[in-house]
């Protein structure tokens, strides 16, 4: 009879637990729901460090690029200063030539100037000489013999002649004789001639110069 009702009251009892109340399977079982909700949460916290990383890659790369952006700039600004000063310093020889040439052609000028300034000074000076030589030749021949007056109008005419001769072009044996080529000082080309002539028709010396004498008819 006992045996009865103690099968009977284990056959009351749920399934799947023990007579003192315990779950079968083990204790304090947990939830499924739970156990998905900390699986995503670690989930995310591993997205979160990825990402992070990522952002820190991403970071130190951009920071990279620009330094390298930044020394390429610079070397460029390098570069164009290295060409700017070598540009210069071909500007600087160039003027330093170009002064040297211009220095050149003042002296060359100078020299020129003073030689024509003692030319026109021997040109003024040339026919007071000439006329002195002529009196005194003149007063020399009046001196020595008397009543030779048409001696002495040959002699002026023969000096006036040969100091006509003097002056006709040794070029061309027509024009007058007006440019003093230098530096030899030969007056002995008119103008056209003079232009034209690269040596002297003289002494041969070759042409430096001329300059155009003028004369003034009294």
């Amino acid at each position: 009879m006992d045996n009865l009702n103690s099968h009977s009251e284990h056959a009351d009892q749920p399934q799947g637990q023990q007579a003192n109340g315990l779950p079968l399977d083990g204790i304090n079982p947990v939830p499924f729901g739970f156990s998905l909700e900390q699986h995503r949460l670690q989930l995310d916290q591993v997205l979160q460090l990825y990402n992070e990383q990522v952002r820190v890659s991403l970071q130190q790369e951009m920071s990279i690029q620009n330094l390298t952006l930044l020394n390429l700039r610079t070397t460029d600004a390098l570069i164009q200063k290295v060409e700017e000063v070598a540009s210069l310093k071909e500007e600087v020889a160039s003027l330093h030539v170009e002064l040297q040439r211009k220095q050149g052609d003042i002296e060359a000028a100078q020299q020129f100037a003073v030689m024509v300034l003692e030319t026109n000074e021997s040109l003024i000076h040339r026919p007071p000489r000439m006329q002195q030589e002529m009196n005194l030749h003149i007063s020399s021949n009046q001196s020595d013999a008397p009543g030779s007056g048409n001696e002495a109008s040959s002699v002026v005419r023969t000096a006036a002649e040969t100091t006509k001769i003097d002056l006709i072009c040794k070029v061309c044996n027509f024009g007058l004789a007006c440019m003093l080529l230098l530096p030899c000082q030969h007056l002995c080309a008119c103008n056209p001639c003079g232009v034209r002539l690269a040596a002297c028709p003289i002494c041969g010396a070759v042409k430096g110069g001329a300059v155009e004498a003028r004369f003034v008819e009294k």
